[in-house]
């Protein structure tokens, strides 16, 4: 006996999966080569989290590209709508996508990790933190991963369920695979959400104006809309329970997989991207940026703090820049590189202070205006 036939036969999840997908990843690459743009052309100092965050983009866009593959055969489809063959191969490019999908979303929280260790330098012992923190995230990813292609044997099950009826092959229950997903999903939302925070914790300790902290707060703690996507995609996961109709019943699981993957690598690129900010916004010219963008913004991030001092009819202007590597522990202000090439003893601060005092009329005093300053 047949089982029900479920939705209508015209139901279609393909465009609207294409259209978020390529719309999304599009965004996606456009960020992450701004990003290289910045750290190789501009700042000269290409790090492993920024070709981490590139990986994580190839996966992503191998994901896509399967997906898009497996859409134009008739994945989002009702299966009653599709021979059996074209089910099979739908199935087989949607597992097949999912190893990809799971890469995209697990290796840029060790981008984020590496990204926060240069621009921050926390102690040894939250360093070891971090990183046991993101490379339990990964291992718990790549045990998913290795669940999901032994639930049958042979693995061919997945997606050739004849075989299963046939009694050529065995598979697990779905649901150890689907509970073992959303543990995955959680800790994913976890990981990225203690991300998010563990910065703000630090910079709130700054002596820096307010805004500024906020401002820095903000662009590192974006990582908190990946973890509320994680969680939306745990309740997708359901969708792999459905056998019979498992070309639509998982469309929405693929859809939040590539949705989760891209805020995680576009939030971890976002810091990174003050240098094109100041220059799509006039803040500095670009050849500015030639003599001075590798020292402001090379493994750090510079800030510029200012003081000012008005005594009868004077204007003193003094301005600080202050070079952020050891935010907590203020063990090491100048990283070590940048101390040898400029003569400087290691695990001291070098305070440059650049005065300029003009004398002016008490009568006719014009308001002093605040100078610009960037974070």
């Amino acid at each position: 006996m047949d089982a029900p036939r479920k939705g209508s036969p015209s139901d279609d999840k393909g465009p609207k999966i294409l259209a978020v997908l390529w719309g999304l990843t599009g965004l996606t690459t456009i960020v992450v080569v701004a990003r290289m743009y910045i750290r190789g052309r501009m700042i000269r100092n290409v790090g492993v989290d920024d070709w981490l965050i590139v990986f994580s983009l190839v996966m992503g866009l191998v994901y896509c590209a399967i997906t898009t593959a497996n859409i134009a055969i008739g994945y989002g489809k009702h299966a009653y709508t599709l021979d059996s063959l074209t089910v099979e191969k739908a199935s087989f490019l949607n597992t097949l996508s999912f190893l990809f999908g799971i890469l995209s979303f697990a290796i840029p929280k060790l981008a984020v990790v590496a990204m926060l260790n240069r621009i921050l330098n926390p102690s040894f012992w939250q360093k070891t933190w971090l990183w046991f923190l993101t490379g339990t995230g990964a291992a718990i990813s790549g045990v998913c991963i290795i669940m999901l292609f032994t639930m049958c044997d042979p693995p061919r099950a997945l997606w050739q369920t004849s075989l299963i009826m046939e009694g050529k092959a065995t598979c697990r229950d779905v649901w150890i695979l689907i509970n073992y997903a959303i543990f995955t999903g959680a800790s994913s939302a976890f990981i990225d959400l203690y991300l998010a925070v563990y910065p703000s914790t630090v910079l709130m300790k700054l002596h820096m104006s307010l805004r500024k902290r906020l401002a820095l707060c903000a662009a590192l703690g974006l990582g908190a809309i990946a973890s509320a996507m994680a969680v939306v995609k745990c309740t997708q996961l359901k969708g792999l329970a459905d056998k019979s109709d498992y070309t639509y019943g998982t469309a929405d699981l693929v859809l939040w997989t590539n949705v989760e993957s891209d805020v995680v690598i576009i939030a971890s690129c976002i810091p990174t991207l003050q240098p094109v900010l100041e220059r799509v916004l006039g803040k500095r010219k670009f050849s500015s940026y030639n003599n001075s963008s590798r020292n402001r913004y090379k493994g750090s991030q510079q800030l510029h703090d200012y003081s000012y001092d008005h005594s009868k009819g004077s204007k003193k202007t003094g301005k600080t820049d202050v070079t952020l590597t050891g935010v907590e522990s203020q063990e090491s202000i100048l990283r070590e590189d940048a101390a040898h090439n400029r003569g400087l003893p290691l695990n001291t601060i070098r305070r440059t202070d650049n005065v300029t005092v003009q004398y002016e009329s008490r009568e006719r005093s014009p308001p002093i205006q605040e100078p610009r300053g960037s974070w």
